[in-house]
C-alpha cells in the first residue's frame, strides 16, 4: 500500500507520537477511482476522511431553486477532503465529491479516527489542525464570492491553482466562478485584450 505521501503530509504538520502511525495506517484502505465516479454523492452520509494519492477531484452542490449543479472547490495530490458537515453530525451531505480524473484515493473510515482521537493526544491535535485550515480556506472562498467580481476571481484562480486550471474545461472553471461559460468567454477576451495580463492560462481553449 501507498502510504509514503500521507505520513510525510502528516509529519510535516505534526508527527504522531509512539506507534500511532502503524495503528493509523492499519485503518487505510487504497481506492482506485475512475474519471467520473462519485466518492460521495449529495444527500449521502460521509463515513471517510479522504486523501489523494495521484489524481483530481471536486466537490459540488446544487444551488437555488432550479437546483443548479455548482463546483465548490478542486482537491489534486496530497490534500485531505471530506463532508465535514455530514462526517461530524452524521447526517445526510449537501455535497458531492466526483474524480475528475482516474485517481488513486486512500479512505480512512470515521471510526477508526475517533478512535486515534481517543488514544493518542497528536491524532486529535492533527485533526483540529487540519479543520481548522479547511475553516480558512472556505472562509477565503466566501469572503472573495463576495468582495471580488468574477474577473477578479478568474484570475485569482489562475494565479493560485494554476496547476489545476491546466488539467480542467472551461465549463467546469465557469461553474467554480458560478458564471456562465458566456461570461467567462467575455472575460477572456477582455483580458485577452490587455498586453500587461495576456498568459498562457487566459490563451487557454475549452
Amino acid at each position: 500500500m501507498n502510504t509514503l505521501a500521507i505520513k510525510k503530509v502528516m509529519f510535516d504538520i505534526l508527527p504522531l507520537e509512539g506507534n500511532s502511525w502503524e495503528e493509523f495506517e492499519s485503518y487505510f484502505t487504497i481506492k482506485n477511482v475512475k474519471k467520473g465516479e462519485l466518492l460521495l454523492n449529495i444527500g449521502e452520509v460521509c463515513k471517510h476522511v479522504y486523501f489523494i494519492n495521484s489524481g483530481l477531484v471536486r466537490c459540488f452542490y446544487y444551488s437555488g431553486s432550479e437546483q443548479k449543479e455548482v463546483t465548490g472547490q478542486f482537491f489534486s495530490d496530497n490534500r485531505f477532503l471530506t463532508d465535514y458537515y455530514s462526517f461530524i453530525c452524521q447526517g445526510p451531505g449537501n455535497m458531492g465529491i466526483e474524480a475528475l480524473e482516474d485517481s488513486e484515493i486512500i479512505s480512512i473510515p470515521r471510526p477508526g479516527i475517533y478512535n486515534m482521537y481517543d488514544k493518542y493526544h497528536s491524532a486529535e491535535r492533527f485533526g483540529r489542525l487540519i479543520a481548522e485550515q479547511t475553516f480558512i480556506e472556505m472562509h477565503e472562498s466566501i469572503v472573495g464570492e463576495r468582495t471580488l467580481s468574477p474577473e477578479e476571481r478568474y484570475i485569482k484562480f489562475i494565479e493560485e491553482r494554476f496547476s489545476i486550471f491546466q488539467r480542467i474545461s472551461l465549463s467546469m472553471v465557469a461553474s467554480y466562478l458560478q458564471i456562465t461559460p458566456e461570461h467567462l468567454s467575455r472575460i477572456r477576451k477582455k483580458l485577452a485584450s490587455k498586453p500587461m495580463t495576456k498568459s498562457v492560462g487566459l490563451h487557454k481553449v475549452a
